[in-house]
């Protein structure tokens, strides 16, 4: 029994006595075992910092390739890469690189470089504070020597883990170079946009190849660090306010840091960036430079600037090489054929029917033609729509059963409240059928059914079928005479091809790590439904007969429609041509630009670029781009000629058997397209 009170803890003394322990308390063993533990991590990470710095190139070596952006077709055939044969790269000592450009990186990055360590805790917590206030990731706090671990040592995966190593590397980094050494091979390293990785590339891509880092102005120096906190974002040929923005940014941290005096910050301020801007594009290779820029641009947004400057990305796209040929060919023949009539540049933008999917992205008829403004992407420059807005008219006073395909509108001389539209041809075909006045594309009857569906709700639909800009709710909206991006555009006339269902535009399906882990995948999608199928088909059937009209030559049945900006007043500025089956929907443009992606008049019309550059792409497809469209149930037919209707549209006003009113005009004559000067 003793024993047993023993086992449960009684007072009763043992049996023998034990000498007394010499050395570590009991409770220190734990504490023994964690140290060792640490230890043997802490060897761990130090070697596996150490192996890893040993990839680092040092100040002065060749840089090894940044790790690439691979950009793969919807087949798996590359497109576009950002690696050594693929990116413009000029490494340069810090002492070549000239005082601006240095100091404005300072500036716009990290200007306590030289003052703090490798981690400036006080912004971190700046940073911090920030984020908290606004709710999300809007202030960084990385020191340069942070950025430079980032780009060049660690995956883009965000984590506390990985901030662990982020500092760790960091400090190494310090201790094993001088702060001159770490910002030369930063400058080294960072990438600007446009191909150009370091200073000294950036100074050549963005102010023509005889520009040298070391020759950069306080201004040019200062408006390229400011690229740096997200290229495409800040991209001065697409947004070039945000990044004069940024460079005044830039010139007061340049006076905040002692670079600078204020009347020096004044003087650069003023300076004419604009006109100096020339990009040198030669070196690119890229099968569609203008879509991998959009692609970056698109992973700049959804993963994030660092994870686009770090790299090591394969980016599967929905792009389909062969149709991305065709369309090079077409554009460029085109253009080739118009340049008679002024024409110097046009685009293509052709997406998948039924999913959205970019099928071919044509941003320039020549990417590396400085004189046209080339690498600048007219697809994603706003520009008026001229006629080919008109169907969002009809569509609009269609669905809400306002007029049907047959109702009577009136081609006659008109005053809307003030506003006279016109026609190119100052002629007047009296009463005619909305299908005839829509194929005609006639300006008059146009802006009467925008007054009697009223333009606020011609307006709405738009923008929920696509349009994001923001149109003006006017008359002279109806015929074109507000702007619009080719994007929007094609996403609009997407809805129409889809029977009324409006799937995103969208290029990058899926995007995968340098091991092969998916990062980003295209979340799968039913769309959004704007128009009844009833209401989309009547839009396609009015648009059926516009190619035979017009006489297009294409080899196969589409919905069509053409604009013209300015025609009526003999200063054509935009020429557009919109098409759609099941299969595709497409949009081509042609017009004049400059070096700044902006230009001047051409004497030619939508119906052209349909009979030149969208002919050729047509009639390229493959033979299983050759579906129609099936009536849907629920609509009724007219009583005289069966035209398609609405339930309960019978008892509109009918004008069957009245649409033969005048001819179709002789080739050349133009579309009849508004424009924003008051149209034609």
């Amino acid at each position: 029994m003793k024993s047993h009170h023993q086992l449960h803890g009684t007072s009763n003394p043992p049996l023998a006595s034990s000498p007394p322990r010499v050395g570590l308390a009991p409770p220190a063993r734990p504490l023994l075992v964690a140290l060792g533990a640490l230890l043997v991590i802490a060897g761990g990470v130090g070697a596996w910092g150490y192996r890893l710095m040993a990839t680092l190139p040092g100040p002065g070596q060749e840089i090894a390739p940044a790790r690439s952006i691979i950009v793969y077709d919807r087949a798996g055939r590359v497109i576009g890469e950002h690696q050594a044969n693929g990116r413009y790269q000029l490494l340069l000592k810090l002492s070549d690189m000239g005082r601006p450009g240095p100091a404005a990186t300072l500036a716009a990055e990290d200007r306590d470089f030289y003052k703090h360590g490798a981690v400036d805790f006080p912004a971190v917590v700046r940073a911090l504070a920030v984020d908290a206030a606004s709710g999300q990731a809007v202030e960084g706090g990385s020191t340069i020597t942070q950025q430079l671990v980032k780009i060049e040592l660690l995956t883009p995966e965000k984590s506390a883990s990985r901030k662990v190593q982020e500092l760790f590397l960091a400090y190494q980094l310090e201790s094993r170079y001088s702060k001159n050494q770490i910002l030369e091979m930063y400058l080294n390293r960072v990438y600007y946009g446009h191909g150009a990785y370091g200073l000294g590339s950036a100074a050549k891509t963005y102010f023509g190849a005889n520009k040298n880092a070391a020759d950069l102005t306080q201004a040019q120096a200062a408006f390229l660090a400011g690229l740096l906190k997200a290229p495409s974002y800040y991209d001065p040929f697409l947004h070039f306010d945000r990044a004069k923005g940024r460079e005044l940014y830039v010139l007061n941290g340049m006076v905040s840091t002692g670079a600078l005096t204020r009347a020096e910050a004044q003087k650069a301020a003023q300076e004419d960036i604009r006109s100096e801007l020339q990009l040198d594009l030669s070196y690119r290779r890229s099968l569609a430079p203008h879509f991998v820029d959009y692609v970056v641009g698109e992973l700049e947004r959804t993963l994030g600037a660092a994870t686009v400057q770090q790299g090591g990305l394969a980016v599967y796209t929905t792009l389909d090489a062969n149709l991305q040929a065709l369309a090079e060919r077409s554009v460029a023949d085109g253009v080739q054929r118009l340049s008679g009539s002024g024409v110097n540049n046009g685009d293509l933008l052709a997406a998948k029917s039924d999913t959205g999917e970019i099928l071919a992205w044509v941003g320039s008829s020549d990417y590396s033609n400085a004189g046209i403004g080339g690498q600048y992407d007219v697809i994603l420059s706003p520009r008026q729509p001229g006629s080919s807005f008109k169907p969002y008219v009809y569509e609009a006073a269609l669905r809400d059963h306002k007029i049907t395909v047959d109702s009577p509108v009136h081609d006659v001389p008109t005053d809307f409240g003030g506003y006279r539209p016109v026609d190119f041809d100052n002629r007047y075909l009296g009463t005619i059928c909305a299908k005839q006045a829509l194929v005609r594309s006639r300006n008059i009857p146009a802006v009467e059914v925008a007054r009697l569906e009223g333009m606020q709700n011609v307006v709405s639909l738009a923008q929920a079928m696509g349009i994001k800009s923001k149109l003006q709710p006017e008359l002279q909206t109806a015929i074109g005479g507000g702007e619009l991006t080719m994007a929007d555009h094609v996403q609009g006339y997407q809805v129409f091809a889809n029977d009324g269902v409006r799937m995103p535009i969208r290029g990058v399906a899926k995007v995968a790590d340098r091991n092969g882990n998916t990062v980003y995948q295209a979340a799968a999608s039913a769309g959004v439904r704007v128009l009844a199928p009833q209401d989309a088909y009547l839009m396609t059937w009015m648009l059926k007969d516009y190619q035979s009209t017009w006489g297009f030559g294409w080899n196969r049945q589409m919905a069509s429609k053409t604009g013209t900006t300015g025609a009526g007043l003999g200063s054509t500025r935009d020429a557009w041509i919109m098409a759609y089956n099941p299969n595709i929907v497409v949009g081509a443009w042609v017009g004049n630009t400059g070096a700044d992606g902006k230009g001047g008049t051409v004497n030619t019309y939508g119906e052209y670029v349909a009979t030149t550059v969208m002919a050729e792409f047509v009639n390229g497809l493959p033979s299983t781009m050759r579906s129609w469209y099936q009536a849907p149930a629920g609509l009724t037919a007219a009583k005289k000629g069966g035209d398609p209707l609405l339930p309960g549209t019978e008892n509109l006003p009918s004008c069957s058997g009245a649409g033969s009113a005048g001819g179709a005009r002789g080739k050349g004559s133009g579309d009849g397209s508004g424009g924003g000067e008051g149209g034609d």
